[in-house]
């Protein structure tokens, strides 16, 4: 498994939703090979799709942490991994624009060209030139599921700017943007289209899935515990929605979702069950670069060590390099880069083969805490996060932070759940989007050597460039997006 996964690069044509790149990829399978041997290159063309959606994982870990006031990453021969996102994100050129575009289309169009393959495979008995209906449809849930995943990282970066939601068999076609609001929906009926396939998929899947999806108390490597992860994606979905004003019905639905998933109320022994991606050491494969072991430049932005109490709790203890932490060092040699300065590095993922969750057990009971206050039932959301408080940020005899342990209104409840998704998810790719979505954006901006140095913080990262020059020499279908110089 491990050398098919590092082997793959799943990319049979490049889609950048208006920028397409001619590459040949001689790992991908030939339309030869799916013809005359379906099985074997539909489950080869399904294991690319996962690795190149956990290449992409270190990426969107540095960007939003940036925009979201969570790192520096202080590259000492280019400062513009700091002013870019941070000063000068209007600019489409700017270091971090464009992020999470390119790459996340790239890998849409890799799962799209896999469904049409896995169609387009006779149904019958199984043999290497034929799929039963039960694996053609775990194998669609599947691409579904992370297309809409990446869809959803798309969003997330994009904001209020919108995204291309559609994919043709032209690779040159420059699609139309729809709104937030739409993209959001796409993405959850999608994935109800997806746990369909996952609820007629049998017992097993046909193709591989590497240990990730196995090894962290969810069985996701077959099609019932996949389709809980489905629906644990399905429940973030439905919390953004919530947040950006659909409520308690968008909180109703994530509720039904969470459901459905392997959620517990939650514990130090099974906060981290999850589904992850995962890296090695192995000859071609590759190595987790959000890493303290694997990428020396990820700092911790001051405005998380100056959380009030954060010094105490035993999340920012453990996820900080501090002597107690599993970096066994204290590293506290401040860094000074553009006129700002760091003094920690994070400690979240302390090897180069550390695995990075996708979803995992904290995460979920954070958003049940959150459905269940917009639904009415302010108790149980207060006992979830008295429970992530306990379970995860006073588990090694240290004091979890608290701003308001019991709130009244619904201002106070955001600032109380925003802290502690902070702390809980911090270097998992939540703190900017979850500032934006509750409208708290300018809290991120009030560090002092921040202003004075000239930053503010995004709403959005912009599109690259290449997708706006493509947008105007197509006449600009749906209008010139709001990142676009006109």
């Amino acid at each position: 498994m491990r050398r098919i996964f590092a082997n793959l690069v799943a990319a049979v044509a490049v889609m950048v939703a208006g920028c397409s790149l001619d590459i040949t990829n001689p790992n991908s399978p030939t339309p030869g090979v799916v013809k005359t041997s379906p099985r074997t290159a539909t489950g080869q063309m399904l294991v690319g799709v996962l690795a190149t959606y956990r290449d992409n994982r270190a990426v969107q870990i540095r960007a939003f942490g940036s925009f979201g006031r969570e790192s520096y990453y202080m590259f000492l021969t280019d400062g513009r991994f700091i002013t870019g996102p941070y000063k000068n994100w209007r600019q489409n050129n700017a270091f971090e624009a464009g992020t999470q575009w390119g790459v996340r289309y790239q890998n849409y169009r890799n799962a799209y060209e896999a469904m049409k393959a896995v169609n387009a495979t006779p149904t019958g008995a199984p043999t290497p030139t034929a799929l039963t209906g039960a694996e053609k449809a775990g194998a669609l849930g599947v691409l579904q599921t992370f297309i809409a995943l990446d869809m959803l990282h798309i969003i997330e970066a994009r904001g209020a700017i919108g995204a291309v939601v559609d994919m043709t068999d032209d690779v040159n076609a420059v699609l139309p943007i729809v709104s937030e609001d739409s993209v959001y929906k796409w993405i959850t009926a999608l994935l109800d289209d997806a746990k369909g396939n996952l609820d007629t998929a049998g017992t097993a899947f046909y193709f591989p899935m590497h240990s990730g999806f196995s090894a962290f108390g969810v069985a996701a490597n077959r099609p019932a515990g996949f389709g809980q992860f489905n629906r644990a994606i399905k429940a973030r979905v439905e919390a953004k929605r919530g947040s950006l004003g659909c409520g308690a019905p968008c909180y109703t639905n994530a509720l039904t979702a969470l459901g459905q998933t392997w959620i517990a109320d939650l514990t130090a022994a099974n906060r981290d069950n999850g589904v992850y991606t995962i890296y090695s050491i192995a000859p071609g494969d590759v190595l987790n670069l959000a890493s303290f072991q694997g990428d020396r430049n990820f700092y911790v932005h001051p405005s998380i060590d100056s959380i009030p109490g954060v010094a105490s709790d035993d999340r920012y203890r453990r996820k900080v390099a501090l002597s107690g932490s599993a970096c066994s060092t204290n590293y506290t040699s401040p860094q000074t880069e553009v006129g700002v300065t760091a003094t920690h590095r994070a400690c979240t993922y302390p090897t180069n083969v550390t695995p990075v969750p996708i979803s995992r057990n904290e995460e979920l009971v954070l958003l049940r805490a959150e459905a269940r206050w917009f639904t009415a039932d302010q108790a149980g959301a207060l006992t979830d996060l008295a429970a992530v408080r306990a379970n995860s940020g006073a588990t090694n005899g240290g004091t979890a932070v608290v701003k308001f342990a019991a709130p009244t209104t619904d201002d106070q409840f955001e600032e109380e759940l925003l802290v502690q998704r902070t702390l809980s998810l911090f270097q998992e790719g939540h703190r900017w989007v979850d500032y934006r979505r509750f409208n708290k954006l300018a809290e991120l901006g009030t560090l002092g050597q921040d202003v004075t140095a000239g930053f503010t913080v995004a709403p959005y990262s912009v599109l690259p460039s290449q997708e706006c020059d493509s947008r105007r020499r197509a006449g600009n279908p749906g209008g010139i997006p709001i990142s676009c110089p006109a």
